[in-house]
């Protein structure tokens, strides 16, 4: 009896080490699959974005309008505003980028070189090392070209980055002009009792996700004025420029406003010492009103997300991808929220009641 018991006790243990080496071997291939497909899955969520922007005009527009006509006429609108802006802009916008190419890199470089007065001057007058300023531009360079490269293969050449563009928009308008299509094609894969939940949940994410990029381009657009209006009024130099960077920044919660206040700070030093503080003090006046004001008006509607966790995540997609994975990291975050509270918490909470 005791050597029944003993065999079926091995064989249900090598028959749960099977399984579990078996889930371990599909997890494992498809994460690796998705680290090979990064490129393509990084350009399919930027045009479920480009999508899901197209569709807060077109959701408006789609009672009086076929959808495919909502959805080009949209288009063609988004096309002429920005053409229309860069053409007014464009010649002083320009020579104002081609100031900030040329000043702030010598800013810095002054900074460095008093850095390394201040060196010489405690070491006892010890000459200046010129060894450490090389390397510390080097530092500088490689951190930054990491930092905007990342590891997307497909996208960090110029062929690459003008297919994924493409791509993008292109993917985004055709899920834009028809996104039952591919939310039904997805479900079919689903097995049937679950495909209600799911559609739930991501009927949900989507709307978030809309009333998110929504939000976030009412401050894009404030963050701009109010930055170019600032700067110019100071006596910045390239203040429209600057302005445009700050505003578009702004899509990177926390860290895009620390990043657009670098380069201003810089070229405001280059006038005087006093410029300077007045351009950090007024960025972090900005900062307050958008904090205090823009933020808990225009996002009450959209997913919560912890601070402390949509700081690390944008941390750990910068280390991975790069600019794009920072670029990406909120809105993926609280898609990623809501479709775990809905399928995953909810589902244990009703299991537990």
């Amino acid at each position: 009896m005791e050597r029944t018991d003993d065999r079926r006790q091995f064989r249900f243990s090598f028959s749960f080490i099977a399984r579990a080496t078996l889930l371990v071997v599909v997890v494992w291939a498809l994460l690796n699959a998705a680290w090979l497909a990064r490129d393509i899955l990084f350009i399919g969520f930027l045009a479920v974005l480009f999508a899901s922007f197209l569709s807060i005009f077109v959701d408006a527009l789609a009672p009086y309008l076929p959808r495919w006509a909502a959805t080009l006429g949209v288009f063609i609108g988004l096309i002429l505003v920005l053409s229309g802006f860069f053409f007014l802009t464009w010649p002083s916008l320009e020579s104002q980028i081609a100031t900030v190419r040329e000043d702030v890199p010598r800013m810095v470089e002054n900074i460095t070189g008093w850095a390394q007065a201040q060196i010489r001057a405690v070491s006892g007058g010890a000459p200046p090392a010129e060894e450490f300023r090389q390397q510390l531009n080097q530092r500088l360079s490689t951190e930054a070209a990491n930092i905007v490269a990342g590891a997307l293969p497909l996208l960090n050449t110029v062929l690459g980055a003008v297919t994924g563009i493409l791509l993008v928009v292109f993917a985004g308008l055709f899920l834009a002009v028809n996104p039952g299509v591919y939310l039904n094609g997805f479900l079919a894969m689903v097995p049937t009792r679950g495909r209600a939940r799911l559609r739930s949940a991501l009927e949900e994410a989507g709307a978030s996700l809309r009333r998110w990029i929504a939000g976030m381009s009412i401050s894009m657009l404030v963050i701009f004025v109010l930055t170019t209006g600032g700067l110019w009024l100071l006596g910045v130099p390239a203040y429209l420029a600057l302005g445009l960077i700050a505003g578009l920044l702004v899509f990177v919660p926390f860290v895009g406003p620390i990043l657009s206040s670098v380069p201003a700070i810089l070229l405001g030093l280059t006038v005087s010492p006093a410029m300077g503080l007045w351009v950090a003090l007024l960025y972090l006046g900005v900062q307050q009103v958008e904090s205090n004001a823009l933020t808990p008006i225009i996002m009450k509607k959209a997913v919560a997300l912890p601070p402390a966790l949509m700081l690390l995540f944008q941390m750990a997609m910068s280390v991975l991808f790069g600019f794009i994975g920072l670029l990406v990291a909120v809105p993926l975050l609280a898609v990623t929220k809501v479709l775990v509270e809905r399928l995953y918490v909810e589902q244990l909470e009703a299991d537990a009641a």
